[in-house]
């Protein structure tokens, strides 16, 4: 394969950290006709902040490096062109390129505030049968107070063994008063090992009175150090009356670990 060497060079420099070598040895390999090579040396320059990048990633996609276009289209929302992104997804979407639609309706819905036109590609989505499409649509349905639509992509996508729509499904139905029926999904969600979900889980728990199952899920997610941890211990040790000093002591733990919002 053309550029064979340059390219096992690049990712032995990118393991080593070496980034601005591994950089210019992508672009060599990608001269000698590497695939995917001068795409692989746009998005190490992107990451590094190299104005450069977006003129890499689009030659990449010229040169017919479909992948290109993910990069690129992050580039552009993050450089305050979101707009600009969308249009050349939608140009993908055109040529084909299905997975796009999904980008395309977060872009609007989140970047842009166009949400008749979003929630028309997030529906494109769902029907390209895109996985992640039923958990993103949700959550949008979700921003307009459409809870039974919400629950109703959530659950066959939760019940078809998707541990992102169990956890979300759970928070959902936690959110409706549905306790039971909440716990029960972000405990599934949990043992298909979506640890994100066991603060949520924890904290339900805890509300529920289950200060055993809590503090396993909290412990769990403290040693997983999941964001929230710290003040759903502090929580835990003040439902349990713990001494004050120990409890003050958890709190601050939360605050130092960023749990808390502490004003100025």
């Amino acid at each position: 394969m053309p550029g064979t060497n340059h390219l096992a060079q690049a990712e032995q420099a990118v393991r080593e950290g070496r980034m601005d070598a591994a950089v210019k040895l992508y672009l060599d390999a990608a001269e000698a006709g590497a695939p995917e090579a001068r795409r692989k040396a746009g998005e190490l320059m992107f990451a590094g902040g190299d104005e450069v990048a977006e003129a890499v990633l689009r030659q990449a996609l010229a040169e017919g490096d479909a992948q290109a276009a993910d990069a690129l289209s992050e580039l552009l929302e993050v450089t305050g062109r979101p707009d600009a992104a969308v249009d050349l997804l939608t140009e993908r979407h055109r040529l084909g390129e299905n997975q796009w639609a999904l980008p395309i309706a977060n872009l609007l819905a989140d970047a842009l505030d166009e949400p008749e036109a979003a929630e028309r590609w997030y529906v494109a989505a769902i029907e390209h049968g895109d996985p992640d499409a039923p958990n993103d649509y949700a959550a949008f349905l979700q921003d307009f107070d459409r809870v039974t639509e919400a629950e109703a992509l959530l659950r066959p996508a939760a019940e078809g063994g998707d541990e992102f729509a169990m956890a979300n499904l759970g928070r959902l139905l936690l959110n409706g008063d549905a306790i039971e029926d909440g716990i029960h999904w972000l405990t599934r969600a949990v043992e298909a090992g979506e640890e994100d979900a066991l603060v949520d889980l924890a904290d339900a728990e805890l509300d529920a009175g289950r200060n055993d199952a809590a503090r396993r899920h909290i412990e769990r997610a403290l040693d997983a150090d999941i964001d929230g941890s710290r003040l759903l211990y502090a929580h835990l040790l003040d439902r349990e009356g713990a001494d004050k000093s120990e409890v003050e002591a958890a709190y601050l733990a939360a605050v130092e670990a960023g749990d808390v919002e502490v004003e100025e």
